[in-house]
C-alpha cells in the first residue's frame, strides 16, 4: 500500500472544500488504496514549498497539492528545487485552477479515488523565472494584475465573476498605455513597444482555456505571446479573433516556441510581472524551460480542455473601444 502527504490550504476557494478531503482521505484509508497520510495545513506563504523541498524520493508515494494555483505553485515549485521525484496529485481549491482545468484533474471524490487507484502519471515541464519556479504562466503588462489585486473575500463571495470585474475596470485603463521592451530569444528578437507579453506552459490563462493554443506541459517549449501597441481602430478587430479563438493570427500579435527568452525594460515604464496569478516584481525576466521535472497524477483518460471565452471582459473593452472611436 502507499504512503501519502496531504498539504492543504484551507482559506482556498470553495468553503466547503474540505469536507470533501475528509471523505478522499477516510475512503483511501478505509479501502486500504493508502495505509498511511500525513496532514500539512498551510497558515502563510512558502508554508506548502517548505513542506516538500526537503523530501527524498521513497519518503512518500505521492504528494496531494490541494489548493489555488497559488498553493500547487509552492509544492510544485519545492519538489523542483529539491530532491525528490514523488509524484504530485493536485485538488483544485481555488477561483480559476488554470493548469488543473487543462490537464482535466478532478476535484470530486469518486474520480479522484479512482485516479489514485489507477496511479498513472505524466512527465511535466515547468518554466523558471529568475530562477523562480512557474507551472503555469509568467505575464505582464494588460490585465495581468487583475489576479492579485482581487481580495480573498471577493473571490470567495463571487468567484470568477470577481476577476471580470476588476478586468472591466482596469483593462480600458490600460489599453493605451504600452512598454518599451527588448525581447532576446533564439525565435525571436526585437525592440519595440508593447501592451502584454505572456510566456505560457499550458494553454489555459485566466480562466480563458485557448489562450496559447499551441501549447503543451510536455513538449519541453515555453510558448510566447506578445501584443504591440495598437491604434485604437486596431482593437475592435483584435477583440473579435479573441472571441473567435483566432488572436494568434492578428497582426498585432507576435505567437512563437520557445527554451528560452530573456525580456527587458527599455523606459522607466515599468512592467510588473505575474507568476501563476501571483506578483512577482519588474523586469528583467530571464525565463527558460525545465523539461519534465514534475511527474503529475493524471485521471486514466487525460483529455486537453476545450476553449471557453472569457466574453463579459472582452465584451466591456469593446464597447469601451468603440465609445472612443465616437469621441
Amino acid at each position: 500500500m502507499l504512503k501519502a502527504l496531504f498539504v492543504i490550504n484551507p482559506s482556498s476557494g470553495r468553503q466547503n472544500f474540505l469536507e470533501s478531503i475528509e471523505k478522499i482521505i477516510s475512503r483511501l484509508i478505509m479501502e486500504q488504496i493508502v495505509n498511511h497520510i500525513d496532514v500539512v495545513y498551510t497558515k502563510k506563504q512558502n508554508d506548502a514549498r517548505e513542506a516538500v523541498i526537503d523530501l527524498h524520493d521513497g519518503d512518500y508515494d505521492f504528494i496531494t497539492a490541494i489548493g489555488g494555483d497559488g498553493t500547487i505553485n509552492e509544492v510544485i515549485s519545492g519538489i523542483a528545487d529539491g530532491d525528490s521525484n514523488i509524484p504530485i496529485a493536485i485538488i483544485s481549491a481555488g477561483t480559476v485552477n488554470d493548469f488543473a482545468n487543462y490537464l482535466n484533474l478532478p476535484t470530486e471524490v469518486e474520480p479522484f479515488i479512482n485516479m489514485i487507484k489507477n496511479f498513472r502519471t505524466k512527465k511535466i515541464d515547468v518554466g523558471s523565472i529568475n530562477g523562480k519556479i512557474f507551472m503555469n504562466v509568467v505575464a505582464g503588462g494588460i490585465a495581468t494584475d487583475v489576479g492579485y489585486n482581487v481580495s480573498k473575500e471577493m473571490k470567495a463571495m463571487f468567484g470568477k465573476a470577481a476577476y471580470y470585474v476588476e478586468g472591466m475596470k482596469e483593462i480600458p485603463k490600460q489599453f493605451f498605455k504600452p512598454f518599451k521592451l527588448k525581447i532576446e530569444s533564439e525565435e525571436y528578437n526585437d525592440e519595440a513597444e508593447y501592451l502584454l507579453i505572456m510566456v505560457t506552459n499550458s494553454q489555459s490563462v485566466g480562466g480563458y482555456k485557448q489562450a496559447a493554443p499551441l501549447a503543451s506541459v510536455s513538449d519541453g517549449m515555453l510558448d510566447v505571446l506578445l501584443l504591440r501597441k495598437m491604434e485604437v481602430f486596431q482593437v475592435s478587430e483584435l477583440l473579435f479573433r479573441f472571441l473567435a479563438g483566432d488572436h494568434i493570427n492578428s497582426p498585432a500579435i507576435e505567437y512563437f516556441q520557445t527554451k528560452a527568452i530573456k525580456i527587458t525594460s527599455l523606459d522607466d515604464n515599468e512592467m510588473s510581472i505575474d507568476y501563476d496569478g501571483e506578483y512577482y516584481g519588474t523586469l528583467p525576466a530571464d525565463i527558460h524551460i525545465l523539461e519534465g521535472r514534475i511527474n503529475v497524477i493524471i485521471p486514466a483518460t487525460e483529455n486537453a480542455s476545450t476553449a471557453s471565452s472569457p466574453f463579459p471582459i472582452v465584451q466591456h473593452i469593446l464597447d469601451q473601444t468603440q465609445n472612443q472611436n465616437k469621441d
